[in-house]
């Protein structure tokens, strides 16, 4: 599968080997030698794939990973982070700001053309799904609701997404580790409680956590409330016995030391 591919690192010896490497396998190669130069190549090219290092000059890799992640029209960009930061927690981070895949200096150069061809396949076809999770990318919900939209059937498209405020006051207070368990929990919950009430129901997943749910216009509210109800039934379990008794978190004012209630995290549900 050939494809354009941006190679953003500030060591021009490697870009040079990568370079060479995909060109002569047919890929045409962008390249970038600091995070913010990698950005704008980003927005400029929309390459089919980024390989992108984490620690570089002026922005470092993390930071341009989550950006562009965050971008409606640039999100579903494949992005490999390629980098020598290897602990646990380096990778973990690595997941957490949307990178599709993480490999570690040294890498094998073999491997790295295997996963990069595959994923561009997969990215080409729909197929690339959130390892950590496991839930088809929100592209495949598009895809199958405009086949289904083409074989005259009816569809209708949701995008459930955390309320901002509490989930940020939640990670303050508990830690990225602890959101990604109830994420993680959250999302297979919500698929087993949709699979009760349809069977033609697909649910997906998008790099910000922002689910996407494809269903019946008829089962909109039977799909609304089981989703409140599996919500009122997990919610409690991911906070402390005095947050459970407040059914929220105290935030207090740093200028004022004023205190509010920030209730429990909840969703939106927004039709495409």
């Amino acid at each position: 599968m050939i494809g354009q591919i941006l190679v953003v690192d500030d060591n021009r010896s490697l870009v040079e080997i990568l370079q060479m490497d995909f060109e002569l396998r047919g890929h045409k190669v962008v390249t970038a030698y600091d995070g913010e130069e990698g950005e704008k190549a980003i927005r400029e090219n929309h390459p089919d794939m980024v390989i992108l290092d984490v620690m570089m000059p002026k922005k470092n890799g993390y930071s341009v990973c989550r950006d562009i992640k965050r971008d409606p029209e640039l999100s579903k960009i494949p992005i490999i982070l390629l980098t020598a930061k290897n602990t646990k927690d380096d990778i973990y981070w690595g997941y957490d700001c949307g990178a599709d895949a993480y490999v570690t200096k040294p890498y094998e150069s073999g491997e790295l053309i295997r996963l990069v061809e595959q994923m561009l396949m997969d990215y080409r076809e729909g197929k690339r799904s959130y390892a950590w999770t496991g839930l088809p990318d929100g592209s495949v919900v598009e895809k199958e609701s405009r086949l289904r939209m083409e074989a005259g059937g009816e569809s209708l498209l949701i995008n459930i997404e955390l309320k901002e405020e509490p989930k940020e006051v939640y990670i303050q207070k508990y830690g990225m580790g602890k959101y990604r368990d109830f994420v993680h929990t959250i999302a297979w919950r919500l698929y087993n409680a949709i699979q009760e009430v349809s069977q033609t129901a697909l649910l997906g997943q998008y790099a910000d956590d922002t689910f996407i749910l494809l269903i019946n216009p008829t089962e909109e509210n039977k799909m609304k409330e089981k989703i409140k109800l599996v919500c009122e039934e997990i919610m409690p379990n991911f906070y402390d016995s005095e947050d459970r008794k407040r059914r929220g978190i105290l935030k207090r004012d740093i200028a004022s030391g004023a205190e509010t209630l920030v209730s429990f995290m909840s969703f939106d549900w927004k039709k495409n």
